[in-house]
């Protein structure tokens, strides 16, 4: 077992370490796709979500914290006003919402296939994507864009935006929410293809292996054929040979010239 295909079966048994626990359903065919493949798996992802976190510095309910932030909204489809300002109720730091598209890493079997996976996240909007080359030779894809959203709420638990303002900002999110999903829709028609082409390759090698293994015994074989029969007919030309040779000995010994000879 290579070490692709080993961290490929350590990373496919292991536990989702994720603040959810699961695959975004958003992007579950997406990852399975991928996971299925010979040459992709996929190392983390999120469909993307829209987010109002806290700094809060003054404690709380830590069950809920993630590096030192109290998440106080967050979902992974579009977002809704009445749920985000029930969730700033809750403020005691400095709070930001955020929105964050969709991000994909996909652990790549080789270079080439990694070159393709970069071309589907392109070609599909994420073009801040990029081929990352680890120090034991794991290459990595990371499919990502640029089309974040990051804005202050409050500061040191005092709101510094109005209610109408927070009401934009969810509509601008939504917004942005919704190319995301479309760029993913994107991105699943290109792979899905690639796979299909990498697919049909494979098979085509595999083939091409088997004729040319075919073409090579057949030319064996052939020249074994033509040996036999080089070798046959250098045994009935020696043969020729010792008969003609024998009939001139023949012939000369009953001519009449050997009786004139004193």
């Amino acid at each position: 077992m290579n070490n692709f295909d080993r961290d490929k079966e350590r990373a496919l048994s292991g536990v989702d370490l994720s603040r959810k626990g699961s695959i975004d359903e958003k992007i579950h065919a997406l990852v399975a796709l991928l996971n299925t493949s010979t040459d992709f798996f996929t190392t983390s992802s999120c469909s993307g979500r829209i987010i109002i976190f806290d700094d809060s510095k003054k404690g709380g309910d830590t069950s809920v914290k993630k590096k030192g932030c109290k998440w106080l909204y967050t979902t992974h489809d579009e977002a809704e006003y009445d749920a985000a300002i029930a969730g700033l109720q809750f403020l005691n730091g400095d709070s930001v919402f955020k929105f964050e598209p969709f991000v994909l890493h996909v652990q790549c079997k080789s270079l080439s296939s990694a070159q393709s996976m970069l071309s589907c996240a392109v070609a599909s909007g994420f073009r801040n994507s990029g081929i990352s080359l680890g120090n034991k030779g794991k290459i990595i894809v990371a499919v990502r864009s640029t089309h974040g959203l990051e804005v202050p709420l409050s500061l040191d638990g005092e709101l510094l935006v109005t209610y109408k303002y927070i009401e934009k900002l969810v509509q601008i999110a939504n917004k942005k929410m919704q190319e995301n999903f479309l760029r993913i829709d994107r991105f699943f028609a290109n792979v899905t293809s690639t796979l299909e082409t990498l697919n049909s390759a494979d098979v085509c090698d595999s083939n091409l292996a088997v004729n040319n293994s075919n073409v090579t015994k057949h030319k064996r074989n052939k020249h074994e054929k033509v040996k036999v029969k080089q070798s046959a007919g250098t045994s009935i030309e020696k043969q020729r040979t010792i008969s003609s040779d024998k009939i001139i000995i023949d012939d000369l010994s009953e001519c009449s010239l050997f009786d004139n000879v004193t």
